[in-house]
């Protein structure tokens, strides 16, 4: 499997076609009926399936709203496809902070300073979370602890 750094714009064709082929086929439905819904023609949509042509991004919006697929699963599946990441990792951390150095990592310091003024923004019209003393415990009825 190719990484998703080093593929060529054919096999990216290939493999979305691929992954659109994958869901019509799927669900048991014919190319003339996504096409009809999507506003194309069946033979493009074919040559779209096997790698032939270029899809614009008006299109693909289309066609995987005729499929009724989400287009973020159209392009996991195309990153899975492609190998953006290993089969036995998760797509997306669970660790929060793992989340936040995944999102900022690419940017300069301007947005990065943007993020945190925007996360210092919802920090601050949050309801009020539930106060709580730490470190003391008042004596109970019956005597101290």
């Amino acid at each position: 499997m190719n990484s998703a750094l080093s593929v060529t714009a054919g096999e990216i064709r290939q493999e979305l076609g691929a992954v659109l082929r994958g869901h019509r086929e799927g669900q048991g439905r014919s190319l003339g009926e996504i096409a009809g819904e999507a506003g194309c023609s069946p033979a493009y949509l074919s040559e779209v399936e096997r790698g032939l042509k270029d899809v614009s991004a008006d299109l693909l919006i289309a066609i995987t709203y005729a499929l009724a697929v989400p287009i973020a699963a159209v392009y996991t599946d195309l990153g899975r496809r492609l190998g953006a990441w290993h089969q036995d990792e998760p797509a997306w951390p669970a660790d929060p902070r793992r989340q936040l150095r995944a999102v900022t990592s690419g940017l300069d310091a301007a947005s990065l300073r943007t993020v945190a003024q925007f996360g210092a923004f919802l920090a601050m019209n949050q309801a009020e979370p539930a106060r709580r003393r730490i470190g003391f415990v008042p004596p109970t009825a019956e005597g101290s602890r």
